[in-house]
């Protein structure tokens, strides 16, 4: 009887071949499986039945890596170059934007929550600030660009905020609780639940991937750059 063959030994010769971009196709599909809180270069390599040291000699260390990841994130988030207003140029690549993070929400988590090194995934924060540059806000710039960047990434990333148990019991049981919350402490919340319950950020008891938010987040593109360009307009006046 042949011996049934064991698993490949860490430092063995690899499958195939181990390449720069082998290596990040391998950390970003590791970290959409099983998220970035859990991604080290040691289980990488041992995935990839190499040493370590072959990673960092290709990759550099993990803060490289991880930059390179967003990288191959960022370049699937194509530039809306096909529209001439920047209010819908802004909207639409928030619209693409969200779209990606609802495809690989893990990656899209690391990137609101880890600085990573990598000035080659700079190309959509460059996009973004070029067009507000040419809005005429003068040193405004940085306010409005951190204003839309960090709003856009933030709602995100809280809609896709994970539920710790996503069962079907343990939903009912939260909204149960929403729902019989006391006036007094929360009257606001307890008035309106109807109306805000699970459409509301902190007042959800589903999963965003299930259920998001897609009126709320069009509601906050219009908010944002109708704000932009009534500070266009005051500038300019």
């Amino acid at each position: 009887m042949n011996a049934v063959p064991s698993s490949r030994k860490r430092g063995a010769r690899a499958e195939v071949p181990v390449t720069r971009e082998a290596i990040v196709d391998a950390a970003f599909a590791r970290i959409e499986e099983h998220g970035y809180e859990s991604f080290s270069m040691r289980g990488l390599a041992v995935e990839l039945g190499v040493f370590p040291a072959t990673l960092y000699w290709h990759v550099g260390d993990r803060g490289q890596l991880l930059g390179m990841v967003e990288e191959k994130w960022t370049l699937q988030v194509e530039l809306p170059d096909e529209l001439a207003d920047w209010r819908e140029w802004m909207k639409e690549l928030g619209r693409r934007y969200r779209r990606n993070a609802f495809k690989y929400p893990h990656v899209a988590r690391l990137m609101t929550v880890e600085r990573v090194r990598n000035i080659n995934a700079l190309r959509i924060p460059d996009a973004v600030l070029a067009k507000i540059v040419d809005l005429g806000l003068g040193t405004d710039m940085v306010h409005a660009y951190n204003a839309l960047v960090g709003a856009v990434q933030g709602f995100v990333v809280v809609e896709l905020a994970r539920i710790n148990d996503p069962s079907e019991p343990s939903a009912r049981a939260t909204e149960s609780e929403m729902r019989s919350l006391d006036p007094e402490r929360f009257p606001a919340i307890a008035a309106n639940i109807d109306l805000v319950g699970d459409r509301a950020l902190s007042v959800r008891w589903t999963d965003g991937l299930k259920r998001p938010l897609d009126d709320s987040f069009e509601f906050l593109l219009s908010l944002i750059v109708d704000g932009l360009q009534a500070r266009v307009e005051r500038a300019g006046s």
